[in-house]
């Protein structure tokens, strides 16, 4: 009779710790699940903000090379309307990012303000200038957020 009770003790202790196991393992695997999710929720905020920011940094130099040789034109006008579609375009990407990698609010911004000062250029020259500013501050961002978004970084 002990043999039986043992062998049943011995079994529902078996059956209690698979159990508890496999719950572990399965609350484990959902942590992970939304822990990856949430990284590419993060990089998917990074990666529409810097297509939005060189869209826009592509359709200002053409604005502002177009002010600076052919100002007034239907051309002109035509690519300041662009221009003020593709920074319309980087709002919402630039709160997404805001919000969900605060960590990069700063390298973004500075990207951000960056591609606007192009808007100040006088020159032909003061504008191929700001414009490789701008590329670098890009750059930044974008380095800055590998560092932080890499998978071994968490």
């Amino acid at each position: 009779m002990w043999a039986s009770i043992i062998a049943v003790l011995g079994t529902l202790a078996g059956a209690l710790t698979a159990g508890l196991l496999q719950h572990r393992a399965a609350h484990t695997a959902r942590a992970e699940q939304r822990a990856d999710g949430h990284r590419q929720d993060r990089l998917a905020a990074v990666t529409e903000f810097a297509a939005a920011l060189d869209a826009h940094r592509s359709a200002l130099f053409h604005r502002e090379r177009l002010a600076l040789t052919q100002a007034g034109t239907e051309y002109e006008l035509e690519a300041q309307t662009r221009s003020h579609d593709t920074r319309a375009a980087i709002t919402a990407p630039h709160v997404r990012l805001q919000v969900l990698v605060p960590e990069l609010a700063g390298p973004a911004q500075q990207a951000a303000d960056a591609t606007y000062a192009m808007r100040r250029a006088t020159r032909r020259s003061d504008l191929d200038t700001l414009r490789r500013a701008a590329k670098e501050a890009a750059g930044a961002f974008v380095a800055a957020a590998a560092a932080l978004l890499h998978p071994d970084h968490r």
